[in-house]
């Protein structure tokens, strides 16, 4: 009798272990069943778009963000823009669209267990893009030009010279509210500006001009240049030094929205 109750109870214990590992593998499956989720869509401006997303069980997520297509399918030209780190939810902004152009939206999930998940796709259409004139009050982003990190914004304004339309003055570069003098190329969209004008004058060092560098940042150049965009109202400048008696300050670039 006793060797029949031994192997009833060894098996017992068998489909009791057996039960117990099903059920820590359905549990296992269920935390890492990561989700995602799309949630608003829009158009922030005529190459702009931004979109916010969610995740579930982020633990098991290892990449997120929005893929962005031309066509409803995302059969090809698939442009994939990751969130910097993963967390439950989030938005993205996506630049250097085209106007007047329809897209389609989805946020993704990279997942440890379930390789990527997609959400279905929105559709969003950016809006036909302002044309602007030259001049005007211009609202400027000054970039650290050797880490390129935003080192301030400010007001510029652009005006034409009274005695010669093809000479624009520019005011407040720095934020300085001294204005320097270049000369408007209309065929190009480009201002050129002569090297040493005057842009600030500092309590303890005096008088501050700005000075071309090279892209390289490995030499002068002979001027700073202005690239204008009548559609959208852009300008982006070359590479400056702000450079005094005493030395250089620091190289930086600027990017300017018109108003």
């Amino acid at each position: 009798m006793i060797p029949c109750l031994a192997v009833a109870f060894a098996l017992t214990s068998c489909d009791s272990t057996m039960d117990d590992k099903a059920t820590i593998d359905a549990k296992y499956e269920k935390a890492s069943s990561a989700t995602v989720a799309l949630g608003s869509v829009s158009a922030v401006d005529f190459q702009t778009i931004t979109a916010a997303a969610t995740v579930g069980s982020e633990a098991q997520v290892i990449e997120e963000g929005i893929q962005i297509c031309s066509s409803a399918d995302f059969a090809s030209g698939i442009t994939s823009v990751p969130n910097d780190t993963v967390e439950a939810s989030y938005s993205i902004n996506v630049a250097g669209l085209a106007e007047q152009t329809t897209y389609y939206v989805r946020a993704y999930a990279v997942t440890r267990t379930a390789g990527t998940i997609v959400t279905e796709p929105q559709s969003v259409t950016t809006p036909k893009a302002p044309i602007f004139p030259l001049d005007g009050i211009y609202l400027a982003t000054e970039w650290d030009a050797e880490t390129g990190e935003a080192a301030g914004q400010y007001p510029v304004e652009i005006t034409f010279d009274e005695a010669d339309p093809t000479i624009v003055n520019i005011t407040n570069i720095w934020g300085g509210k001294m204005t320097v003098q270049g000369q408007y190329d209309e065929e190009s969209g480009i201002i050129t500006v002569p090297n040493m004008q005057l842009i600030y004058v500092d309590a303890n060092y005096g008088d501050v001009w700005i000075h071309g560098v090279t892209d390289d940042m490995e030499e002068y150049s002979s001027d700073v240049k202005f690239q204008f965009t009548a559609l959208g109202g852009k300008m982006e400048s070359s590479i400056m030094a702000a450079e005094c008696s005493a030395g250089v300050f620091g190289l930086f670039y600027l990017t300017m929205e018109h108003q």
